[in-house]
């Protein structure tokens, strides 16, 4: 007993030492952070949707904490998903000024992320999260593929009317400058061959300056996509504006794949042979040997089915005369074209002395070809070239067109239904009825002052029987409406471009709009992206 008392005697001023020292410190309970509002998955559309998220954070000493609290850091984190949720590095932080909410654009490409919504305390370093999934899906599965021409140096941009169900279908903007698409200017054409098979579609852009294929799955690309280098081989100073493919009698495969060159040179690749095509330019008569003349940026083909047609037409811009190409069984012979020569019966002459202002491919009359040819006067008139069977018939001619501002116009586009040609100057639309030989205003296409039109077009399905996502009459009669692209100048940037979407009143040769999408650059083409049941 008299042990213990003298043990607790000598602990005696260590505990009124520590007792007493206790006023020297600053002693808190530390809370406990409650995170709410936090969804475990969130799914949005790729350079469309935002991701969006507005939490509710609570402490079980200090209530609510509000966004902007000294004490507190908010971090939102973002990374690909691996497997079991992780921390890798390094990490996408998406809100970079420190903010509680989170409103940003969901830019990233297609596919499964993992984020971390991190508290931290500020005084005592400790962190609570919670963690969101977020699914990011393509807007470049389905839908409208438009190519533009952005600013005064015409910037290749490639936009999209992206069709994520039959009620949802919303604009994607500048969707491949993330994705790899060298610079470059002055955008001519869209190019897609749809398939049927596992490989997918094939989907190319061209420009003077550089043209691309693009990866159907990711829409990435990079100079090994180049066209010139891996689809035809073409000498660096030349760049593909045109291309065309002509079909055979299998519904996803073609015979060749046709190119027109910045210097005016064709190329044609069989689909039987793999990679580029080594040949030299077909506008010559002798296979390999030098280019004789130039030909225009147009190659006509029948569109009437796949397989309907075994020939393609083009216009030597120098010799102001129509020539051919036209499959045969020896391989020089498909490397050639030939001038074509006047039936008995001609209708005009192919030799027409003449400068070609536009041509066009349709459905009309088993496969009609439209060339707008213009003369020294500046008189227009329109031939009619059927490329079905056997290719280059002559079927119509219109030497005199007594339409208003005809002269003057620089955009067209021919209907495959009926004789209908429809071409625009400035503002306005005119519909020119061939058959009858009469012109009707398109009051139903309203433009601005400041507007001008950059592009008429009818997008033909290429697959006529493909098994679409959407066999609806409304979407299959969609190939037969009038797209309309235009530009308001008043517009400040360069967003200003429209495509509108108009169905024909044949009886009343008139028009009225369907739908109409906004916010893009100068249209230059337009192909809807045709898409089938897995």
């Amino acid at each position: 007993m008299r042990r213990l008392k003298y043990i607790l005697l000598l602990f005696m001023p260590l505990l009124w030492s520590c007792f007493e020292d206790k006023g020297n410190y600053d002693y808190h309970e530390v809370g406990e952070i409650e995170i709410e509002n936090v969804p475990d998955m969130i799914e949005v559309l790729s350079n469309a949707d935002r991701i969006i998220i507005t939490p509710k954070i609570t402490s079980t000493i200090e209530g609510e904490i509000k966004d902007g609290d000294p004490n507190y850091e908010f971090i939102y984190r973002f990374d690909l998903k691996r497997g079991s949720i992780s921390r890798p590095d390094p990490w996408v932080v998406l809100n970079p000024n420190g903010s509680m909410n989170l409103d940003t654009l969901a830019t990233f490409p297609s596919n499964s992320y993992v984020g971390w919504f991190i508290v931290k305390d500020l005084r005592t370093g400790i962190e609570t999260y919670k963690t969101f999934d977020v699914n990011i899906t393509s807007p470049t599965f389905e839908g409208w593929m438009v190519l533009c021409n952005e600013g005064d140096d015409n910037r290749v941009r490639f936009d999209m009317i992206s069709r994520i169900s039959a009620d949802r279908i919303t604009s994607v903007h500048d969707i491949m400058t993330d994705l790899g698409l060298p610079e470059c200017n002055n955008a001519t054409q869209l190019g897609l061959l749809p398939s049927l098979y596992s490989q997918g579609d094939a989907i190319f852009i061209f420009s003077e300056t550089g043209s691309y294929g693009i990866n159907a799955s990711t829409f990435e690309t990079d100079e090994s996509w180049n066209v010139k280098n891996n689809l035809f081989i073409i000498p660096p100073k030349e760049n593909p504006v045109t291309f065309v493919s002509l079909n055979t009698g299998w519904e996803v495969d073609n015979m060749l794949r046709f190119c027109v060159t910045t210097d005016g040179n064709a190329y044609a690749k069989t689909e039987s042979s793999f990679g580029a095509s080594f040949e030299l330019p077909i506008n010559t008569s002798v296979r390999g040997g030098n280019p004789e003349y130039r030909v225009a940026p147009y190659v006509g083909v029948s569109m009437a089915r796949p397989g309907n047609g075994s020939s393609a037409l083009m216009y030597d811009i120098d010799n102001k005369r129509f020539v051919g190409w036209a499959y045969v069984d020896n391989a020089d012979g498909r490397q050639i074209m030939t001038p074509l020569t006047d039936p008995e019966n001609k209708l005009f002459s192919f030799n027409t002395g003449k400068d070609l202002v536009y041509m066009e491919s349709t459905r009309f009359s088993g496969g009609l070809t439209y060339a707008i040819l213009q003369a020294a006067d500046g008189e227009r008139c329109v031939c009619g070239i059927n490329m079905g069977g056997d290719g280059f018939v002559q079927e119509a001619y219109y030497a005199k067109i007594n339409a208003s501002e005809f002269k003057q116009a620089t955009k067209f586009a021919f209907h495959s239904q009926y004789p209908f040609m429809f071409y625009a100057v400035k503002n306005k639309v005119y519909l020119y009825d061939l058959g009858t030989s009469k012109n009707y205003p398109l009051e139903g296409i309203k433009l601005g002052v400041d507007e001008e039109v950059t592009m008429l077009k009818f997008n033909l399905y290429q697959q006529p029987s493909l098994d679409f996502l959407d066999t609806s009459d409304e979407f299959l009669e969609k190939q037969f409406n009038l797209i309309v692209g235009s530009y308001d100048n008043a517009v400040a940037g360069v967003n200003g471009g429209k495509v509108g979407f108009y169905k024909i009143e044949r009886s009343s040769h008139s028009v009225s709009k369907l739908e109409e999408y906004d916010g893009f650059a100068k249209v230059k083409d337009v192909v809807y992206r045709e898409r089938r049941k897995q």
